[in-house]
C-alpha cells in the first residue's frame, strides 16, 4: 500500500497541495472510510436484528 499511497501523496504535491494539505487530507480520507465501515457493521448489525425479530 505504500507506493500507491506515496504517488497520491506526490501526486497532489504536484498538483500544487504543500505537504500538510496532502497529510491532513489523507488522514481525513481514511478517518471517513472507517466511519463509513463502523456505520456500516452497526447498519448491518441493527437489520439483523430486526429480520430476527419478524
Amino acid at each position: 500500500m505504500a507506493d500507491p499511497f506515496t504517488e497520491i501523496a506526490l501526486s497532489a504535491v504536484e498538483a500544487g497541495w504543500n505537504p500538510e494539505e496532502v497529510a491532513a487530507a489523507l488522514v481525513e480520507l481514511a478517518d471517513h472510510l472507517m466511519i463509513g465501515m463502523i456505520v456500516n457493521r452497526d447498519l448491518e448489525r441493527d437489520l439483523a436484528i430486526l429480520k430476527r425479530r419478524r
